[in-house]
């Protein structure tokens, strides 16, 4: 974290030395005013630390971070198959009936949530492939979750959106950027060849299509893109633009506007405006800068509010604001997710 951010209270996540390698602060110790006045004075501009008064806002994750876990190690095994190899077929087969018994077992979890998905954070802060399409499917299911879609269709989803990149194990090392897309057309083929349904395959194929037909890689109309399709495309365009935030600089209010403006162009409008009453653009217990310069905590958001939550503000004052009251204060910048 920024040291302009670290407030006294918070724990170091690594142990602190001067530059001459003595030891200043263990992992562990916790800041108060006099160390940070000390720190400042020696240069350090950023720590790695844990924020107890944060965590204790965080409510539980929104399913067991071991079934998490298991799920995102079982598809990475799968993914480092070599798919048309037939000495691979057997391992193949045992991976994925395990993914599909995961995914029933995350699908229950997750209905039992829908009530307060809101205060929920759904996606982890991660940038690997992996966690990628962990979190498109839980958003994908969340989403659906939330249309009511009928249970017939929620394993789909699931499983299309958990698969949706799958083939980029097929693209080889020297693909150009202008080709990568056909890495949708290689996933329909793979999906279909291993006995998935058309549906699961369309997914895969059609997640990087868009409703005006600019699209890729076939130009899809709206009228032509599968339901479960403009679902995972949204789950997979937000956590990209999420994990991209330092690169592109974008703040998280201007991914969801861009987002929105571009409803029935480059997304199903009535699926955006869904997918953003189920998601915590901000999740509780993250830390904000407020556009009066103040920090604050994210104590509670609101259905078709997703930028407006209630916050605490992070000094001796500790006032909350709701912010769908204040109209004159907005969230500046996500410091701590």
């Amino acid at each position: 974290m920024l040291f302009d951010y670290i407030r006294a209270g918070m724990v170091l996540t690594q142990d602190v030395f001067d530059d001459r390698g003595n030891l200043l602060l263990e992992n562990g110790s916790i800041l108060t005013n006099t160390y940070l006045i000390r720190l400042r004075q020696l240069g350090f501009r950023q720590l790695r630390i844990f924020d107890p008064y944060a965590a204790s806002l965080k409510p539980p994750p929104i399913i067991p971070e071991e079934l998490r876990q298991e799920l995102a190690l079982c598809f990475q095994a799968l993914t480092n198959l070599r798919w048309k190899q037939s000495q691979n077929l057997k391992l193949r087969f045992l991976y994925l009936q395990r993914i599909n018994s995961m995914v029933k077992e995350v699908i229950a979890h997750l209905e039992t949530q829908i009530p307060d998905i809101i205060n929920l954070s759904v996606r982890q802060p991660t940038e690997d492939e992996i966690s990628h399409s962990v979190n498109v499917c839980l958003l994908s299911i969340v989403t659906a979750l939330y249309l009511k879609l009928p249970a017939s269709v929620l394993s789909e989803i699931a499983i299309g959106a958990l698969l949706h990149d799958i083939g980029k194990t097929a693209l080889t090392e020297d693909v150009s950027p202008e080709n990568a897309y056909i890495h949708t057309i290689y996933g329909k083929d793979l999906l279909l060849a291993n006995k998935f349904s058309p549906t699961v395959a369309r997914i895969a194929a059609e997640h990087h299509e868009r409703p005006d037909g600019t699209g890729n890689p076939l130009g899809l109309l709206a009228k032509d893109i599968h339901p479960l399709s403009r679902i995972v495309a949204i789950a997979n365009y937000y956590d990209r633009a999420i994990a991209c935030e330092k690169e592109t600089q974008l703040s998280r209010q201007e991914i969801v506007e861009n987002m929105l403006v571009n409803g029935n162009a480059a997304f199903d409008l009535t699926t955006l405006r869904a997918f953003f009453q189920t998601i915590a653009v901000y999740p509780v217990g993250s830390l904000v800068k407020l556009n009066s310069g103040k920090l604050a905590y994210v104590l509670r958001n609101k259905v078709r509010m997703p930028l407006r939550p209630c916050v605490e503000l992070a000094d001796a004052s500790r006032l909350e604001i709701d912010l769908v009251l204040q109209p004159n204060i907005t969230i500046e910048q996500l410091i701590e997710e």
